[in-house]
């Protein structure tokens, strides 16, 4: 059914945002001469710009005459309501460009359980916070059930997480590389060794983690040979308490185990295994501009570290 009630306000749906920054030109400066070399416009489109909108209103907007120009009564009121209707837009499309460019709206970032006490991740944070205050940044730490720190899901924009890749589509940068370390208790066979190999890790009794089969947990929790299984573990604080414990054993690396200087662990290189890295990782499919400035912002910060 067509809605054949009048429009409550004649002329709206015609009224055009250039209209009103046009008549408030003219309003301001109080002649039309000045207020088109103002505009960077032909005195005559203005004056023609001015009556569409006046006839559209149904209302004068300005007296004219040879001498002077003034605000009629309806122009005087429809002063403050411009203002409002140009200044709110500008506004908008400020926000929107803070928006294409990174600089605003929300990102939530997710770290895997331990990450989040790695150096580089905290300047990464620190860094992008300062430099894009108007951003709202929300961090989730997620534990070993989930590797990929809520990508997998959707659940945040862009997270840290240690390699390899725990799911597909997924794109990352590595912030950092370094050597796998066997985790053990001091008193451990292994642990008062200088290196060790893949060879001497079969039937280790390695932790277990909830996380789905996939490279993922062979890489970090290997089952190797028959030995017996460690305890399922979901957080930082499970493992180290499980290998204090002699329950278990555990891949690591020395990055991670600055956050705990004072748990009572022996760690021994392992010399044949690629080595582990901390990565930054989003959705491929993410188009999100403020994800593309927090990893610009994290090559920056990458590689102002390794400079150093």
């Amino acid at each position: 059914m067509v809605d054949e009630r009048p429009d409550p306000v004649p002329g709206l749906d015609a009224l055009e945002l250039r209209q009103l920054r046009y008549f408030l030109a003219v309003a301001d400066a109080l002649n039309f001469t000045r207020a088109a070399e103002d505009l960077h416009l032909a005195q005559q489109a203005l004056s023609a710009s001015i009556k569409r909108l006046e006839d559209q209103l149904g209302v004068a907007l300005f007296l004219r005459n040879t001498r002077k120009v003034e605000l009629t009564s309806a122009g005087e009121v429809l002063v403050e309501g411009a203002r409002a209707v140009v200044a709110a837009a500008s506004e908008a499309l400020e926000r929107v460009h803070l928006v294409s460019e990174g600089r605003s709206g929300r990102l939530v970032i997710g770290f895997s359980t331990a990450a989040g006490g790695v150096a580089i991740v905290r300047e990464i944070i620190r860094t992008f916070s300062e430099s894009a205050p108007d951003v709202d940044m929300r961090t989730q730490e997620h534990d070993f059930s989930d590797p990929s720190a809520g990508l997998a899901d959707g659940r945040v924009g862009i997270g840290f997480i240690f390699g390899p890749l725990p799911v597909e589509g997924l794109s990352s940068v590595t912030l950092l590389e370094e050597p796998r370390l066997l985790a053990v208790r001091p008193e451990h066979p292994l642990a008062a060794r200088d290196s060790v190999a893949s060879e001497d890790l079969r039937d280790l009794p390695w932790l277990r983690v909830p996380a789905p089969r996939g490279p993922w947990p062979d890489f970090w929790f290997p089952r190797m040979g028959t030995g017996p299984s460690g305890p399922l573990i979901r957080t930082a604080d499970e493992w180290v308490t499980a290998i204090e414990a002699g329950r278990g054993c555990a891949f690591t690396m020395p990055t991670v185990m600055k956050n705990f200087t004072t748990a009572r662990l022996a760690v021994v290189p392992v010399d044949d295994l690629p080595p582990a890295a901390v990565l930054l990782a989003w959705r491929t499919s993410n188009p999100d501009p403020l994800v593309n400035a927090f990893v610009a912002s994290a090559l920056e910060v990458t590689a102002a570290a390794m400079r150093t």
